[in-house]
């Protein structure tokens, strides 16, 4: 750990009066610092969730996801980018992940199980084989390997990137081989899952990963799956829902100013998002306490009682549950909005805000929050604080060859339009 980081356990009695760029760039340096913190050093696997209080028990301390692992490999290169961490630790930390994951974890056909033993890389909790959180892995690792630029370390990227069989995943084994979309995963004990990636969600980068990686990819997935329009109060979206679903994929890839072939811009889809779960919270249909102008975000959290994917409108499940970090990552779309909404809930709930920045849920009208936080919510968090900046994940991502080839297979191209651009053009 270095001198910074011990900096900033000082610094945290003193965040309620961060304001502005100074308060994101203080939960960038939190989620790098959660990144390395709860990364098990001899395997560089990453806990799902750590306390949120310094000296905290972690809550599984032994679990750890894929998902969470991608997203500290990411954390690292741009951890050493800014000097936050340094460049020779960070870059064999993150030699000594995709070592462990190549040689350790447990999984079937170059995807991953869900959830592991963060010292053995063993299997944990009879989860599954994921596609999405593998997906999150490969992208977290790919975005390090042009953050890097190191030989070792881009040959192991190559490795794990080599094994991944997209086929598997797609046709459920050869039992589909027809199918359009992926399956959300595999069990040993009892096969595929019945569900499938058919229907817009946070997939999207998904797919563009394997029209990159998979030459065999058909031409016609991309189209196949479903894009339900949702219409709130002027604003168009697709699905609705958790706010989540509409931030990961951005934080991967760059779809700014870009439509795909049925007419969509998926960065104005993002934004509509945003601006309607805001709005949302603003009517607070339910009159839960705390929802307002500056205070909302609903999305994937912990809620009382347990986890839940909290959302809205459309897609719609409200328990007064707020996810603050979930506001602020839409950053990237809707910036005055979620800086202002940062700042509400740091003045408003500052025992929200601990060692790694916001809590993963709080609920004001039970006085109840969450003692933890999450790493796929820190994770995504950082990479769009980083893209509003100044687009750096994306630029790594996008220096990619893979990513080229794919936009092209795909036929997401640029577009120069007079006005506010519409989330389709048919």
């Amino acid at each position: 750990m270095i001198a910074s980081f011990v900096a900033l356990t000082a610094m945290a009695s003193g965040a309620q009066g961060l304001q502005g760029q100074a308060l994101l760039d203080d939960l960038s340096r939190r989620a790098v610092r959660y990144f390395w913190e709860q990364s098990e050093p001899t395997t560089g696997l990453t806990r799902d969730r750590g306390p949120n209080v310094p000296g905290g028990t972690p809550n599984n301390p032994n679990i750890s996801s894929i998902a969470a692992t991608g997203y500290a490999l990411a954390s690292n290169a741009i951890g050493a980018h800014r000097g936050w961490l340094d460049r020779r630790q960070a870059l064999q930390r993150s030699i000594t992940t995709v070592t462990t994951v190549l040689n350790k974890v447990q999984g079937n056909k170059g995807w991953y199980y869900h959830f592991y033993d963060w010292r053995t890389g063993v299997r944990q909790w009879n989860s599954e084989v994921s596609s999405i959180d593998s997906a999150i892995f490969f992208a977290g690792m790919l975005i390090a390997e042009r953050g890097f630029k190191d030989p070792k370390f881009s040959a192991l990227t190559k490795q794990v990137m080599s094994r991944v069989d997209w086929s598997w995943m797609l046709t459920d084994g050869g039992a589909r081989p027809n199918s359009l979309s992926f399956c959300h995963g595999w069990k040993p004990e009892t096969g595929f899952l019945p569900h499938r990636w058919a229907s817009f969600c946070e997939h999207v980068f998904l797919y563009v990963l394997a029209y990159g990686f998979y030459p065999a990819m058909p031409q016609g997935s991309w189209a196949a799956w479903a894009r339900p329009l949702v219409q709130y109060r002027g604003v168009d979206l697709l699905v609705g829902g958790p706010l989540f679903m509409h931030q990961m994929s951005q934080g991967f890839f760059d779809f700014r100013d870009t439509r795909d072939p049925l007419g969509y811009d998926y960065f104005v889809e993002s934004t509509n998002a945003t601006i309607a779960n805001r709005k949302y919270c603003i009517d607070n249909p339910q009159n839960f306490a705390g929802y307002g102008w500056n205070i909302w975000g609903l999305s994937a959290c912990d809620i009382p009682g347990g986890y839940g994917a909290q959302g809205a409108p459309g897609w719609i499940s409200d328990n007064g549950t707020l996810a603050p970090a979930a506001a602020v990552a839409s950053v990237m779309f809707t910036p005055e909005a979620s800086i202002r909404a940062g700042e509400q809930f740091l003045r408003d709930y500052p025992e929200s805000y601990g060692q790694y920045g916001f809590t993963t849920g709080i609920n004001p009208t039970q006085a109840w929050r969450s003692p933890d936080v999450i790493g796929i919510d820190l994770g995504q968090l950082l990479l769009c604080i980083e893209n509003a900046r100044d687009g750096l994940p994306n630029r790594w991502m996008h220096e990619r060859p893979e990513t080229a080839r794919a936009f092209k297979r795909i036929g997401i191209r640029k577009t120069v339009e007079q006005g506010v651009r519409p989330l389709r053009i048919p």
